[in-house]
């Protein structure tokens, strides 16, 4: 048997598109900054938790509202926007026509931004967002927690080592198919995807803290859009 004289292609027609890219330095050290000063301000750590509105089993979760001053929140707003803007572009670059590219004017950041301070037994079950497009960047990810998944008894043999990682899941198991990729947090980086796509965190043993950040976002066009058509 042979492919001689036989076109072959791959395709990836349908399904959803991630992209991973990094945050600045600057962005990097505001968020991380004003999440540790919510921490030690008594009167913010009462009014910006946020674990009301989240699925996250976690102690710690705050909202960054009233935190960053003016300057650090343009800073915070137009550098996530470019990135939201940037995940249109390459979408499209993927996927073709049926993916309309939005540069930042024709997006809107959801306030509040959040973070999460997660630790040893905590974890975020399955869930979505809200808004088009939604995003996840680290702040802080100890190496306890990658060692965790190489060396620990409970982890080391197993074929899906997954401590501490984050899980993006769509579709059913069908054969021929991934419906799902676990991929490992690094600090700046940044995960963009569509704010309905299902995603969930596992829990580590390690005495550390992981920080995490999310934010999402709206596309203007498609809700005005939407507007005019009721």
């Amino acid at each position: 048997m042979s492919l001689l004289g036989r076109d072959v292609t791959w395709t990836r027609d349908f399904g959803p598109y991630i992209v991973k890219t990094t945050i600045s330095d600057e962005l990097h050290g505001i968020l991380l900054r004003t999440a540790n000063k919510i921490r030690k301000n008594k009167k913010l750590k009462k009014t910006n938790d946020y674990r009301h509105r989240l699925a996250g089993n976690l102690k710690e979760e705050y909202s960054y509202e009233g935190a960053f001053t003016k300057e650090e929140e343009r800073i915070v707003e137009e550098e996530f926007l470019w990135l939201a803007s940037l995940y249109t572009k390459m979408s499209k670059a993927a996927n073709g026509s049926d993916t309309e590219v939005r540069e930042s004017k024709h997006l809107i950041m959801h306030k509040p931004v959040w973070v999460n301070f997660m630790k040893a037994g905590e974890w975020n079950p399955s869930h979505s967002h809200a808004g088009d497009i939604s995003c996840v960047t680290y702040l802080k990810v100890p190496p306890e927690i990658e060692k965790e998944n190489k060396f620990a008894e409970h982890t080391k043999h197993s074929n899906t080592p997954s401590a501490g990682r984050i899980e993006f899941l769509y579709g059913d198991d069908i054969g021929y198919h991934k419906s799902g990729t676990i991929r490992m947090p690094v600090v700046k980086d940044i995960y963009l995807f569509p704010a309905k796509l299902k995603h969930q965190v596992y829990p580590f043993k390690s005495k550390v803290e992981r920080v995490s950040v999310s934010v999402n976002f709206a596309d203007r066009v498609k809700a005005a859009r939407n507007l005019r058509l009721k």
